[in-house]
């Protein structure tokens, strides 16, 4: 073979394995088939939303695969903005901030303006909702300026109204009613009628702080009239329920039946049970006040069976999403599949480089015989030195994949069990009290009793609704606690009051036993943490204390302070509990058993007593003996108010 021939054939086998490392790491656009698919599948699950959760998220995780492999990055960024809306939605309020920020860095790659302003409106929300109110009307503002810029006046409309309903829980008046009155007046500006509902609807709600009932009740009125001309049910039944509200501090109960009859019908038209359940319990509440408790009683067994049908929707929700988070999964185990289909590829990628830099190499040693070759050989290196460049950054990329599926998977586990131990509870200590609750009603309502045994009953029905009410109580507060990740602000509280008023509150059982309540704490105590964490556990302590307690026993609180340290003891000379009880309790363990009058419990409260204490730096310190009673003791770390 002669050099010139040698020379062309080593050039040809060179330019082919450019040409196949060139298809293997040029970065490929997306066909117009899948944008389409993305922009598709985002619309679809931006309606499903409202009304089928777990449907629309499975389709936002596809779509993300989708856009992910082709490098669409304006559908991947929309895919986000529509994920972190879902998870706001159903309360996840830090998963809805951590992938809102994602949507917010592809949009900024972009600088796609409008888009930025628009995710950091929605980010803002979030922060609203989990309490960070002014990083909210920091974000806010930001977005306001821009959409300002941009003349997005219908936007600007929706930043002023969000920013007066954050002034107004911040009791910062002046500034929630200019933002408010700006937002009205641009609205019927631009015939924006959205905006002007919500804008009166905020404006009611300013005044109704202030006290100012009568400018409340018209600017309900206007944006109950606006929520008629759009067909607006559920705005609708919100402003019928804060016109009843009106009416019952005017001791207008005839007007508060009224309303609160007409919002249940618009409630009932959409299937808003919360909003059902709101109204049927103002409804109960206004009957036994004006003494018609015959109809109070035919809307208590409306609100159980609003409760049952919440409680199978929720149940229904948690095994669709389940289901939703099993397919991810599934997508998951695909993806790692890909990667390692990648690295074979990259496997064979280097070994086409490495017969090229052979190539390379003995086209060099000739290109010494040759001065023309010369700069051949200098175009080689070069392009040698950037598929080396392009190697290096894939073996990046494939770590960082690695690390984002580790995460992802620990996000996930975490997930399944926290919605185990939500399904175990609901459907085992909530559901019982309920069912039994309608049964009982049922009862008295047909006259099935005597009028001494349905006496009885309703006072047993009252006993299990403290018990339930302490229970979803408990529930609520540990699941705010598990998906928001953070502690509520603290503020100033005199112990003394707090159980005081959870003496109130045990008053019925307390009387039935012949209780002797003693509480001791000092009236001028006060300490700094967060009220409704200190309520939860001082309930629970003095609601077991009054459970496992004899009739005519004691139960007795004090407090003290030694060194940086406050105490809180609850003791009671009830039948106490074995060694092998408090070892269960000190383990986290769920522990459950009767109470002296056969009470029930769910086991779950000082599980989370000693959780929420933990929390805040404390401890729960437990003694006790079987039939010589207990004491349970509060440690906290103490600072003096200022």
């Amino acid at each position: 073979m002669t050099k010139t021939n040698f020379l062309h054939t080593a050039f040809v086998l060179v330019l082919n394995s450019l040409l196949i490392s060139g298809n293997i790491f040029g970065a490929e656009n997306p066909s117009s088939e899948e944008i389409k698919k993305v922009d598709s599948l985002n619309s679809i699950a931006f309606k499903e939303k409202r009304f089928a959760v777990a449907k629309a998220l499975n389709d936002l995780f596809v779509a993300e695969n989708i856009a992910s492999t082709a490098g669409y990055q304006k559908g991947l960024a929309t895919t986000f903005l529509y994920q972190a809306g879902i998870y706001q939605q159903i309360g996840y309020d830090q998963r809805a901030l951590s992938v809102y920020y994602k949507s917010l860095q592809i949009f900024k790659e972009l600088k796609d303006t409008f888009h930025i302003a628009f995710t950091n409106q929605q980010i803002a929300s979030s922060l609203q909702s989990s309490g960070n109110t002014d990083e909210a009307i920091q974000v806010y503002t930001e977005s306001l300026s821009i959409f300002t810029l941009l003349n997005k006046q219908e936007d600007i409309v929706n930043s002023k109204n969000s920013l007066g309903l954050v002034y107004t829980g911040l009791q910062k008046f002046d500034l929630a009613e200019s933002n408010l009155n700006e937002a009205l007046r641009l609205g019927k500006d631009i015939g924006y009628v959205y905006g002007e509902k919500k804008a009166y609807y905020h404006l009611g709600l300013l005044e109704f702080r202030k006290n100012n009932l009568q400018a409340a009740e018209i600017y309900f009125r206007e944006s109950l009239a606006k929520d008629r001309g759009l067909h607006d049910r559920y705005g609708a039944a919100l402003n019928l329920l804060q016109l009843a509200a009106i009416s019952l501090k005017k001791e207008k109960y005839d007007s508060v039946i009224i309303a609160a009859l007409l919002a249940y019908n618009d409630a009932a038209a959409i299937s808003a049970l919360n909003l059902k359940r709101d109204i049927a319990t103002q409804l109960v509440n206004t009957y036994h006040r004006i003494g018609e408790d015959r109809s109070a009683n035919q809307w208590e067994d409306s609100l159980v069976l609003i409760l049952q049908n919440q409680l199978r929707d929720e149940k229904e929700y948690a095994l669709n999403f389940i289901d939703v988070i099993r397919a991810q999964d599934t997508q998951r185990i695909n993806a790692e599949r890909e990667v390692n289909n990648a690295r074979n590829i990259q496997k064979k990628q280097l070994v086409v480089i490495t017969i090229g830099t052979s190539i390379l190499i003995i086209v060099a040693v000739l290109a010494v015989l040759a001065l023309v070759n010369y700069q051949r050989q200098r175009f080689f290196g070069k392009e040698l030195k950037q598929k080396n460049e392009i190697i290096e950054k894939n073996a990046a990329s494939l770590d960082l994949l690695n690390k984002e599926i580790s995460h992802q998977n620990l996000l996930l586990e975490t997930d399944n069990k926290t919605k185990n131990k939500l399904l175990s509870i609901i459907s085992h200590d909530l559901r019982t009290p309920l069912v039994n609750t309608k049964g009982i009603l049922n009862l008295v309502n047909q006259e099935m009793v005597p009028a001494d045994e349905a006496k009885k009953l309703l006072q047993q029905l009252e006993t299990q609704y403290i018990g339930t009410t302490s229970l979803l109580d408990n529930l609520l507060f540990w699941i705010k606690g598990q998906m928001n990740g953070q502690l509520d602000e603290k503020v100033k509280v005199g112990l003394y009051t707090l159980v005081k008023n959870l003496e109130e509150e045990h008053r019925l059982p307390i009387e039935r036993k012949q209780i002797h309540f003693k509480n001791n704490i000092d009236p001028t105590l006060f300490i700094m943490i967060e009220k409704e964490m200190m309520r939860i556990v001082c309930r629970n302590l003095i609601s077991n204390a009054i459970k496992f307690t004899n009739e005519t026993g004691f139960v007795e609180l004090n407090s003290s302070i030694a060194g940086n340290n406050l105490f809180i003891t609850v003791e009671d000379n009830g039948i106490g509990m074995t060694a092998e009880a408090i070892e269960k309790v000190n383990a986290k363990v769920y522990y459950n058993t009767a109470g002296t009058s056969y009470e029930k419990g769910s086991g779950f409260g000082l599980m989370l007593c000693r959780d929420l204490i933990a929390k805040h730096g404390g401890e729960l310190l437990v003694k006790s003996e079987p039939g010589k009673g207990s004491l349970f003791t509060i440690k906290l770390p103490y600072q003096k108010p200022v």
